[in-house]
């Protein structure tokens, strides 16, 4: 991390976080934070699976499924309340499109070739960085809603 950024965050409020995890994206990462609104959170992180510099590179790996991490920012306690979510799409018996959803702490990867290259990208691409931010900050990343 940058030292002005981290001397900046060494008492930094929720709307300072908040601005760190959102310079965590850059145009190398297959994933992105985003504001977290529609789902009720405060941020959202998940692959860039709609962005044509990556989509075809999740499509060559087998990355067939949505992953997303909603983060909460206590201020008050200076946590960031972080939950997996997974939606997948499969069939049942009867050849029925289902939608699948898993939430937790949940551990991916995948690993392969795109573009002539060899692609390893997991979960925790996206859980490090963040847990670094706010570790940077003075804050703690816990799994779950419920204070550690």
């Amino acid at each position: 991390m940058d030292p002005t950024l981290r001397s900046a965050l060494k008492s930094s409020p929720d709307s300072e976080l908040h601005g760190c995890l959102l310079q965590l994206n850059s145009p190398a990462r297959p994933w992105l934070i985003r504001d977290g609104v529609p789902e009720g959170v405060d941020l959202v992180a998940e692959w860039k699976s709609g962005d044509p510099d990556w989509r075809q590179v999740l499509e060559d790996l087998g990355v067939a499924l949505t992953f997303q991490i909603h983060l909460r920012l206590d201020a008050d306690n200076r946590l960031v309340h972080a939950v997996d979510h997974l939606i997948e799409w499969r069939q049942d018996a009867e050849g029925q499109w289902i939608e699948c959803h898993d939430t937790g702490d949940l551990q991916l990867s995948w690993s392969g070739n795109s573009n002539c290259m060899h692609h390893l990208i997991t979960t925790d691409d996206i859980k490090i960085p963040i847990q670094q931010c706010a570790a940077d900050a003075g804050w703690t990343y816990c799994v779950g809603w419920s204070s550690p």
